[in-house]
């Protein structure tokens, strides 16, 4: 079965023609998600991704099908904590 791969952020691959950010994989049926990332070898560790298949939240071992597509999101974060931040009701109040 053949998949389309979404790749955002950190897990774009360079290559001598530019930044790859889609790619088309070929897998056997009854692949899963887990099976795809194998296959890519995405050196993230899973807990550190949201898998989309066909605009829908999956889990690891969603399988797929052929046409599917897949967009590979790894988790954001970063920033500095401001030491002036205080709680106020539902959100932050930052001096």
């Amino acid at each position: 079965m053949i998949v389309t791969v979404h790749l955002h952020t950190i897990l774009q691959r360079r290559t001598a023609d530019g930044v790859e950010r889609e790619v088309t994989v070929t897998l056997p049926p009854g692949s899963r998600v887990s099976d795809l990332l194998e296959e890519l070898a995405v050196s993230l560790a899973p807990s550190a991704l949201l898998f989309l298949v066909n605009g829908r939240v999956a889990a690891i071992d969603h399988p797929l099908s052929d046409g599917d597509e897949v967009h590979l999101i790894p988790a954001i974060s970063g920033g500095r904590r401001r030491q002036d931040a205080r709680w106020q009701g539902e959100g932050y109040s930052v001096s």
